[in-house]
C-alpha cells in the first residue's frame, strides 16, 4: 500500500507534469504514425520504378505532391509526414530520381538513401548557347544540347506554346544556376528540364495573360540586353524602362552591349565601345538599326527577366555609366551630354 501511495505521489508530482505531457504527445504521435501507415493504400503503380524530377527551390510539400501526381505514393501528405520524420524535408537535392512506387514510409526511406550520379552544369547569367553546351565535355555536346532544346517535351507544359522556334534561342528560358544532372545520353535533356522548370517557377506569375511566343521572345531579347548593360540589380527595371521608351518613340536603342556582342560574333573581344566600334555592319548594332536585335545576346538572370517583364514606369530616355557600376539617367539629350561632361570631370561619383 505504501509503495502505491509513493508511486502516486511521484506520478502526480507537479515537477513531472511537463515530462508526462511530452511522453503522452510522443506516444500519441507514434500511434498516429503507426495507424496512418497501417491504413495507407498502395499506389496504382506499386512496385514500379518511376522517374521523378525535383527542381531547385521546391518545398517538401511540392515534392510530395509531385510524387503523388506521378503515382509513386497514394497520398502526398503521408509522404510529407515521413520526409519530416526522417529529416529529409529540408535537404532534398534537385535532380532526377528513380524511385520505386509504394507506401509513403518506404518511398521516404528510399528518397533519403538516394544519391544520384550527377554532373554539375553551371549556367551563368549572360552565357551563350555554345558556352553551356561545352559543359557536357563531349564532342557532340552541341548536338546533345540542340536536340534537348528542340524537344518541347523537356519544357513545362504551360511553356510549350511560348517557345521560340529556334532551339538555340530557347536557352534564354533556362534559369541561371548550377544543376546536378545524371551523366550519359540524357544529361542535356535533364538540364533543360531542370533549368526551364526553374525559370517557369520564377516567372510564371509575372507573364501577362494572353502573351504570345513572339511577345515573350521580344522580352527575352530585352532581358538579355539589360543583363549585359546593368551591374546593379536595382537599376535593371529603369534600364528596361528606358529601352521601352526608346522603342515607343522610334529611337535606336544605342546599347553598347549589343555592339560588344556584334564584335564578339566577329571574333573580336572588346570591353569598352568606341565611336568607330558603333559603325560595325551587323544586325546586332542597335546604334544603326532601330528596335531590338534579331536574337537575345545571352541568358538573362532572374532580375533581368523581372525587369523586362515589369519595367519601371519612367520618362527617362538616356543613361550613361559613371564608372562604378551605376548609371546617371536623364530625360533629354542635352542633360545626357551634361552628365557625360560631369563624369569626365569627376563631378559625379
Amino acid at each position: 500500500m505504501r509503495k502505491l501511495e509513493k508511486l502516486t505521489k511521484i506520478v502526480f508530482n507537479p515537477r513531472f507534469v511537463p515530462f508526462l505531457l511530452l511522453l503522452s504527445a510522443l506516444a500519441f504521435s507514434a500511434w498516429g504514425i503507426y495507424m496512418a501507415d497501417l491504413r495507407e493504400d498502395e499506389p496504382e503503380f506499386a512496385g514500379r520504378e518511376i522517374e521523378v524530377l525535383i527542381v531547385p527551390g521546391q518545398s517538401a510539400a511540392e515534392v510530395a505532391s509531385e510524387f503523388e501526381r506521378l503515382g509513386v505514393v497514394k497520398k502526398s501528405k503521408d509522404l510529407a509526414m515521413w520526409m519530416a520524420r526522417l529529416g529529409i524535408d529540408r535537404r532534398i537535392r534537385p535532380g532526377i530520381y528513380v524511385i520505386r512506387a509504394g507506401r509513403a514510409k518506404d518511398v521516404a526511406h528510399a528518397l533519403a538513401e538516394a544519391r544520384p550520379d550527377v554532373l554539375n552544369v553551371r549556367i551563368l547569367p549572360g552565357a551563350l548557347f555554345g558556352e553551356i553546351a561545352e559543359a557536357f565535355k563531349r564532342k557532340d555536346g552541341d548536338v546533345l544540347f540542340t536536340e534537348a532544346l528542340a524537344d518541347a517535351e523537356n519544357f513545362a507544359p504551360a511553356m510549350r506554346e511560348l517557345l521560340p522556334a529556334s532551339p538555340e534561342e530557347r536557352v534564354a528560358l533556362l534559369a541561371p544556376e548550377t544543376y546536378a544532372v545524371n551523366p550519359g545520353e540524357t544529361c542535356a535533356d535533364e538540364l533543360v528540364k531542370l533549368a526551364s522548370r526553374t525559370w517557369w517557377k520564377q516567372h510564371a506569375e509575372h507573364i501577362p495573360e494572353g502573351v504570345t511566343s513572339k511577345d515573350l521572345r521580344a522580352d527575352a531579347i530585352l532581358a538579355s540586353i539589360v543583363q549585359k548593360e546593368a551591374l546593379v540589380d536595382t537599376e535593371r527595371p529603369t534600364i528596361a524602362g528606358v529601352f521601352k521608351n526608346r522603342i515607343r518613340q522610334d529611337m535606336p536603342l544605342q546599347s553598347c552591349a549589343t555592339v560588344v556582342h556584334a564584335w564578339r560574333l566577329r571574333g573580336r573581344a572588346i570591353r569598352t565601345v568606341s565611336y568607330d566600334d558603333t559603325k560595325i555592319d551587323s544586325p546586332f548594332n542597335t546604334y544603326v538599326h532601330k528596335g531590338l536585335p534579331p536574337e537575345h545576346i545571352g541568358v538573362p538572370s532572374m532580375s533581368s527577366w523581372n525587369a523586362a517583364l515589369k519595367p519601371a514606369a519612367t520618362d527617362m530616355l538616356f543613361f550613361v555609366a559613371k564608372g562604378d557600376g551605376t548609371h546617371v539617367f536623364t530625360k533629354t539629350y542635352k542633360e545626357h551630354l551634361a552628365a557625360q561632361r560631369k563624369i569626365r570631370n569627376g563631378q559625379l561619383r
